[in-house]
């Protein structure tokens, strides 16, 4: 190689590699494997009732939670009140201590760290034995505490995780994106559907939503926390028949308005993701596209020049 030749290629080595060296690999137009598979839906249900389609460990793992999850609701819903009835004694036995009060509010604090759960019943209790408005103080000062202790818990030692999760996977970038941009109408939304709220908490915090934007929406969705304690408040103020369809068609109402919610959820959160998934995968291709001299270390074979 001439030496004319050679000290100009370590010049462009110190100064910047041109765009047209053949040494500096390049994005290949399209999309990556993981981006390929993320043309599909956030939530594909369609491609969970075609039976004929692969069975993949996603696919699998999915169906599983969900069979899981319609189980242990329709266990609950069916024994609901066996299960209040049988914790009430031990419940009025707390509520008879002089700060007993604050044994509940414990008691949701630990609960609001997944896998944790039973929100629900012990809201339920919570009216049943200090009444609608005592039990309601309990009930959202035991969640709220609990939910920032798992938002600040999760951020800080989930973090890291999180990160390396977004760079393996365009789903999971594309949905921390939208929690990012969107995160008071995503965080609102989320806390009033069925989604476990301890659950969107940890996925909130890892994604790196504001802790005031996260408070504002616990705030105002602790209505749906007072509609469950005033259900457990009627179990105890009349226990005769004409309460007791009210109350029925109350929790009926509720979990009607609330499965609707759930699906509005799902569908926002969808297209959602459905907008940002360009800007997603184009930020992902402009990465590869980063020359690599800027990161390669010169060796002194690199400034020797080769006569020829």
């Amino acid at each position: 190689m001439p030496a004319r030749i050679r000290v100009q290629r370590n010049n462009e080595e110190i100064h910047g590699r041109r765009d047209t060296d053949p040494l500096v690999p390049k994005r290949q137009p399209g999309s990556s494997p993981s981006e390929a598979g993320f043309e599909e839906a956030f939530f594909d249900w369609k491609g969970l009732l075609i039976w004929k389609r692969p069975w993949t460990w996603r696919r699998i793992v999915t169906c599983v939670c969900l069979v899981a999850t319609i189980v242990l609701v329709s266990l609950f819903v069916v024994f609901h009140d066996r299960i209040v009835h049988a914790l009430q004694p031990t419940v009025e036995k707390i509520h008879d201590l002089k700060f007993g009060w604050l044994i509940p509010i414990a008691m949701f604090f630990v609960i609001s760290f997944p896998p944790l759960f039973g929100h629900e019943i012990l809201a339920v209790l919570c009216g049943l034995v200090w009444g609608a408005m005592i039990g309601f103080a309990i009930t959202a000062t035991g969640t709220f505490i609990g939910e920032v202790a798992n938002f600040y818990t999760f951020k800080h030692f989930c973090q890291a995780r999180g990160d390396k999760l977004q760079k393996d996977s365009v789903m999971y970038a594309a949905l921390c994106k939208v929690i990012r941009e969107r995160g008071f109408k995503v965080a609102l939304v989320a806390r009033y559907s069925a989604i476990p709220g301890h659950l969107t908490t940890a996925m909130f915090s890892v994604c790196g939503m504001g802790i005031s934007t996260f408070m504002l929406a616990a705030v105002l969705s602790l209505p749906k926390q007072f509609i469950t304690v005033y259900i457990g408040a009627m179990l105890e103020s009349d226990p005769n028949s004409s309460t007791n369809s009210t109350r029925k068609i109350i929790a009926d109402v509720v979990g009607v308005i609330t499965l609707l919610v759930t699906v509005v959820a799902m569908w926002y959160i969808n297209e959602a993701v459905r907008k940002v998934k360009p800007r997603v995968i184009q930020e992902r291709q402009k990465s590869w596209s980063v020359p690599l001299h800027t990161k390669r270390r010169l060796t002194t074979h690199d400034f020797t020049l080769q006569l020829s």
